[in-house]
């Protein structure tokens, strides 16, 4: 085998082919600077380039303020903005922009109803005596108006207003219909105030004022605030005297104070301020000993605690009367105050018009 001295080393190759460094090459000697940390020498800069940045603009108007000489250009700029400012404002506040976007919104609804976003139907549930003609002229439509033009909460406002709607929800369905779902009033009884008559519901509010006559099974009540206190002393008659209940014709409100009970037979029973539970009892427990209710008198009077006073009719006046008062005695231990004939005390009234007379 032939030895290779090193003079030659780099004319002999390898069997892997790669060849031996040369003997006569010198390395470069390793830096101790790594290689992220080396800094180039500072170059010295030739004409035409500056060493420091150049000042901003804003830093020399400041210099020239503190030195006392400034220009006018940061006001005019100021000026400019604030004039702009104050038009944007006007524009805003004279509804010119809100002008423009509802102009815009418009021509972008008409677009879209071409496109098949049109209404076309309007359906109405949880209606039973609202009138649906009302309903839909509420509503303020027509058909093939836009769908997205509608405003569903001005319109829930309006179809709230029609007799007999208590609340309503009034609801877009894509791409052409209108659903209205509506709770009604309950009617409560037939108000009569002056010579108007109305169906209330049971907080006293005026539900209708046409065709009261098919109410007519509803209890009367007369006299101005009267709606609002009959839920009162309906209750209670409902549950405390059922049977009297029956036989009232007419609850008639005098003063804002008290009530009168009308009866079927014409007879006013004049209730108390307070204290009507047990005056109610009084009087049925007057009628079942000695059947008042169907004796000649017109009113029975029981607004005194410790009382009961009668007014009889004109015709049962006289020794009749007396006799009638010396065989009735208020149960309770009230004293029957008497007899007596009270003219200008108002008679049996026509079915829908009740007076309440004198009554105080």
């Amino acid at each position: 085998m032939r030895s290779v001295s090193g003079g030659n080393r780099s004319r002999v190759a390898s069997r892997t082919g790669v060849r031996a460094v040369p003997a006569t090459s010198k390395k470069k000697p390793a830096t101790k600077i790594a290689p992220g940390r080396r800094r180039n020498a500072p170059v010295e800069r030739g004409f035409g380039r500056r060493s420091t940045r150049p000042t901003s603009a804003v830093m020399r108007w400041l210099e020239d303020v503190r030195e006392g000489s400034f220009g006018m250009q940061p006001f005019k700029v100021a000026t400019i903005a604030l004039i702009a400012a104050v038009g944007l404002y006007g524009l805003f506040v004279g509804g010119h922009v809100a002008a423009a976007g509802n102009e815009v919104a418009n021509r972008a609804n008409k677009v879209l109803a071409l496109a098949g976003f049109s209404i076309d139907d309007v359906t109405v549930s949880g209606r039973s005596h609202a009138d649906s003609q009302q309903l839909l002229a509420a509503l303020g439509i027509k058909r093939g108006d836009p769908i997205f033009g509608f405003d569903t909460e001005a319109a829930r406002q309006r179809v709230e207003r029609v007799d007999w709607v208590k609340s309503a929800t009034v609801t877009r369905l894509l791409p052409d219909a209108i659903r209205i779902d509506i709770v009604e009033r309950k009617p409560f009884a037939v108000w009569q105030r002056g010579g108007a008559l109305s169906v209330v519901d049971s907080s006293g509010r005026p539900i209708t004022d046409e065709n009261v006559q098919a109410y007519a099974n509803l209890p009367f009540i007369v006299g101005f605030g009267g709606a609002r206190e009959a839920e009162d002393i309906l209750t209670l008659m409902a549950q405390a005297q059922p049977q009297l209940l029956s036989r009232v014709r007419a609850f008639v409100r005098v003063g804002s104070r008290r009530w009168n009970l009308r009866l079927e037979n014409g007879v006013d029973v004049k209730l108390p301020e307070v204290g009507i539970e047990k005056a109610l009892a009084d009087i049925v427990a007057l009628d079942a000993a000695y059947k008042i209710f169907s004796r000649d008198i017109e009113s029975v009077d029981l607004r005194l605690p410790d009382r009961v006073s009668v007014a009889l009719t004109p015709e049962a006046a006289g020794e009749r009367g007396g006799a009638l008062a010396a065989k009735i005695s208020a149960p309770g231990g009230k004293t029957m105050g008497g007899v007596r004939n009270v003219n200008g005390v108002a008679g049996p009234a026509k079915v829908g018009s009740v007076s309440a007379g004198g009554n105080t």
